[in-house]
């Protein structure tokens, strides 16, 4: 069993610390977040480890994961070599999408790596019951690659290799789906909000409708699965929509027009036809008024 060190043990760090410490993957030593109240509920719901005051005064470990934000990895990573805890025989990890190991270099000759879990880790009592199944994104150096694609999979992870150079593109594309979705879920209910329809009445309306959609999405992909008033070439409905989205909120038209700009070049990937796709254009791209 590997003895793992955490800084910055926020959502996905708790998560990850439980899981492989409930499946004897890890014995979790040491945990360091900027607040060590924060640092102290993460030990208690990782259900091991110690609360460290400061990263120079964390015990050596053959394992480091680096899970605070991006913007603080790098600096996090200088603070850590400059400590000389980290030896040729250690594996240092961080779970950033959009950074590469590169930003590790710092902790050389350890091996370093980035390892990227395409998961919510909105609420960790849930991403405790629903990793499984979760694909991880890893490059880096061989030695810690291999290593991490065995721990990953001990808690039922799907690893798969990325090239580093392609992070940001691959982060880009998890965004969408996943933190844009979020916000689509929002601004649906803010229309509804105007309409009338109380949150929970809404949530209860579209929790059929968006399930359905996204499994329509992952079986048939979105050609396939592309439904509504762009897709059949309804104009006078979005002329509608539009006008009554720009009475109540400006913001809320924009999206509408920019991602139904978007919605209509993926239905002329199907059967929408190009005098029809024009006249979509032209409308969705006229400024609110």
């Amino acid at each position: 069993m590997g003895h793992l060190n955490i800084i910055g043990a926020g959502r996905l760090g708790r998560t990850l610390g439980r899981l492989w410490q409930e499946g004897g993957t890890f014995q979790i030593q040491s945990v360091y977040n900027r607040s060590p109240a924060s640092a102290l509920a993460a030990i208690e719901f990782i259900g091991a480890g110690q609360v460290a005051r400061s990263i120079a005064s964390m015990p050596k470990a053959n394992y480091w994961l680096i899970a605070c934000t991006d913007s603080e990895i790098a600096n996090v990573a200088q603070q850590l070599a400059q400590t000389g805890l980290v030896d040729d025989q250690a594996i240092v990890f961080h779970c950033s999408g959009a950074l590469s190991s590169e930003v590790l270099t710092p902790l050389k000759p350890a091996s370093v790596a980035s390892a990227h879990p395409v998961h919510s880790f909105a609420k960790p009592e849930y991403s405790l019951g629903t990793f499984a199944g979760s694909s991880v994104t890893l490059e880096g150096d061989n030695p810690a690659v291999e290593r991490l694609a065995n721990i990953f999979t001990a808690i039922d992870g799907e690893t798969l290799a990325i090239d580093p150079e392609s992070k940001s593109l691959y982060h880009a594309g998890s965004v969408i789906a996943s933190n844009y979705l979020t916000t689509l879920m929002d601004l649906s209910l803010q229309s509804f909000a105007a309409a009338g329809i109380e949150r929970d009445n809404a949530l209860r309306l579209l929790t059929p409708i968006v399930m359905q959609t996204v499994e329509n999405n992952m079986a048939l992909g979105p050609e396939k699965s592309l439904t509504g008033p762009i897709a059949r070439g309804d104009l006078e409905t979005v002329e509608a929509q539009v006008e009554s989205l720009t009475a109540v909120d400006d913001q809320l038209a924009v999206c509408y027009r920019h991602l139904g700009l978007a919605c209509v070049k993926l239905a002329r990937r199907g059967p929408l036809s190009k005098e029809s796709a024009a006249k979509l254009i032209e409308l969705l791209s006229e400024p609110t008024r």
